[in-house]
């Protein structure tokens, strides 16, 4: 059974056809932005996490250097009163 449309009908049909074509053109329009985006965090966070180790390595010594630095001034001290007791102007 051969069932006929209207010319309006067939005109609808195509206006809705055409809208759907434009919506998934957009569609995988957006994804592909979203996709590049993605990658491009993903790289971004690839380098920070090899920065941020580098930087977790170079501030591993930064309690030793702190008591270091508390020791100076023990020495510091301890020398200025040998040079006290020695007579020493510093």
């Amino acid at each position: 059974m051969v069932v006929a449309m209207a010319a309006e009908e067939v005109a609808l049909w195509e206006v809705a056809l055409g809208i759907g074509a434009v919506v998934i053109i957009v569609v995988i329009a957006l994804l592909g932005m979203l996709l590049s985006m993605v990658r491009s965090i993903e790289s971004g966070a690839g380098e920070l996490l090899a920065v941020g180790g580098s930087v977790a390595e170079n501030s591993r010594n930064i309690p030793i250097a702190l008591t270091v630095a508390d020791d100076l001034d023990v020495i510091t001290a301890e020398a200025g009163r040998h040079a006290q007791l020695l007579g020493v102007k510093l």
